[in-house]
């Protein structure tokens, strides 16, 4: 059925052209789909909403055909991605935000994932029972470059991808930072495990957006930790532009 499908009948699911093909995946773990949508179809050239999908954009980026979702969750995720590694797209890169389980992290801190625990209920789909869902190596490494290259500082580690943002109970967070994981979000697992297996190179940049652990939600947060989120989302979004760009 559709796990059969091939680029044309993609395609056609999605109502697009072979031009529209991708190059790259941004994939964007946001609740405030449409704003984000509109933020990046002004941020492409030729920027257009797939006629099937909301929250697809469809775009240029220094002459690099780029996908940009929007997304909640990774079944989300999940439809958007299996569609790009089905049309050959050739690098994959979340952004997006988290809340911490690790002790010490700061609200705006960068967090480069390494590996992806599956509570999503969809990356088991796509990767053999006991096979983690991880990020490349050699993207990871582009992006460790890029931040060094910016002087920058950042974290790196597991996350645990859960299903239900609005679930999370104190004994979950407990148990997420015992078992040595660094924050918990909703895509990472689905992006990596989508990814390896198409065959294709992804990573995920995030940044903190609430430290959990030091029980502290996102309702805490001040002007100032405002500002850093800010500021965190615009690098992320930079990077992922530059990440595309050098794989095309």
């Amino acid at each position: 059925m559709y796990h059969e499908f091939d680029e044309t009948a993609v395609r056609s699911l999605l109502g697009i052209s072979v031009e529209d093909s991708p190059e790259g995946l941004v994939v964007h773990g946001v609740y405030d789909m449409p704003r984000f949508a509109q933020r990046w179809r002004d941020r492409l050239t030729n920027a257009r909403v797939a006629p099937s999908a909301f929250n697809l954009v469809i775009g240029q980026h220094q002459d690099v055909t780029l996908w940009y979702a929007p997304v909640i969750g990774a079944p989300m995720a999940a439809f958007v991605l299996h569609c790009a590694g089905v049309l050959g797209v050739k690098g994959i890169v979340q952004i997006g935000s988290f809340g911490g389980t690790r002790k010490g992290l700061s609200v705006g801190d960068l967090l480069l994932v390494t590996e992806a625990g599956s509570g999503d209920g969809v990356s088991d789909w796509y990767l053999p029972k006991g096979v983690p869902a991880r990020s490349d190596e050699r993207l990871t490494d582009w992006f460790r470059a890029a931040l060094a290259g910016r002087g920058l500082a950042w974290h790196e580690g597991p996350v645990f991808t859960a299903p239900a943002f609005m679930a999370e109970k104190w004994e979950d967070i407990l148990r997420w930072e015992s078992e040595g994981y660094a924050g918990v979000e909703m895509e990472a697992a689905a992006t990596f495990a989508v990814a390896q297996h198409f065959g294709v190179p992804s990573a995920c940049l995030i940044y903190l957006l609430d430290n959990l652990v030091e029980r502290r939600h996102l309702l805490d947060n001040t002007e100032e930790e405002q500002k850093r989120i800010h500021t965190s989302r615009a690098l992320v979004e930079e990077l992922a532009l530059e990440a595309m760009v050098s794989l095309a």
